[in-house]
């Protein structure tokens, strides 16, 4: 009928759980506190881009299904990579204020306890993390020069992650230093986290026998950089 106006259904067709509760609709979320904001505050800005992240990490563990090339430990990795980005999700999105009066930063009154459910982030990730990135490193050749992000697909996909990261440890830093609801672990694993994808890079493109292309200045009388390739094995 012309003019007629259609009225929204008001139950789900379904009885099982739905990602969906309308609540949303008018711009504002729940964090885990129960406590609705805007979703552009700055919680939520740094909830997307650790949830972003997580999905680009997805995305580089699914092209390492190439045959006949063996990746070690790093596909174990990442899925623990992933566990832990979705650890740093549940603990932005229950802000706390932190007793932090220390010049160090610390938490003084023991706010931010790790126990899997946003309740802090256990800072043993973080030296999990550079093991990792120290026996990868070991294997390959020292690192001179500025190199191109490109190689096999996982490895051009690492360094997507390691970007994305980057912007969501910015997004995490007014988390940490002025507002102080976010343990600062969490802030240093993402910062570590961008090291370990630009190593896991090299290490997926050594794996494959992959050429790595420098971009460096070969001679003081040329008037740029240029690309140099070179083997990883």
């Amino acid at each position: 009928i012309a003019g007629a106006t259609k009225t929204r259904r008001m139950f789900s067709s379904t009885t099982k759980n739905v990602p969906y509760t309308r609540k949303g609709d008018t711009g504002t979320s729940q964090l885990g506190t129960g406590e609705r904001r805007s979703k552009c505050d700055c919680n939520f800005e740094a909830l997307g881009c650790v949830d972003e992240l997580c999905t680009v990490v997805g995305v580089a563990h699914a092209h390492l299904d190439v045959k006949g090339f063996d990746y070690g430990e790093l596909p174990e990795r990442l899925l623990d990579v992933m566990s832990r980005l979705f650890d740093i999700g549940s603990h932005v999105a229950k802000p706390r204020i932190a007793a932090m009066n220390n010049e160090d930063g610390s938490d003084e009154a023991g706010v931010f306890q790790p126990n899997g459910i946003g309740g802090g982030f256990d800072e043993e990730n973080i030296d999990e993390l550079e093991t990792w990135i120290d026996e990868m490193t070991e294997a390959l050749p020292e690192l001179t020069s500025f190199i191109l992000p490109t190689g096999a697909k996982a490895a051009a996909q690492m360094h997507v992650a390691r970007t994305v990261c980057r912007r969501a440890e910015r997004r995490v830093v007014p988390l940490v230093v002025e507002d102080r609801t976010c343990d600062p672990n969490a802030l240093a694993y993402l910062n570590r986290l961008s090291d370990f994808f630009f190593v896991a890079a090299r290490w997926i493109n050594y794996c494959e026998g992959h050429e790595e292309i420098e971009y460096r200045r070969e001679s003081s009388d040329i008037k740029q950089r240029e690309r140099v390739r070179r083997t990883l094995k």
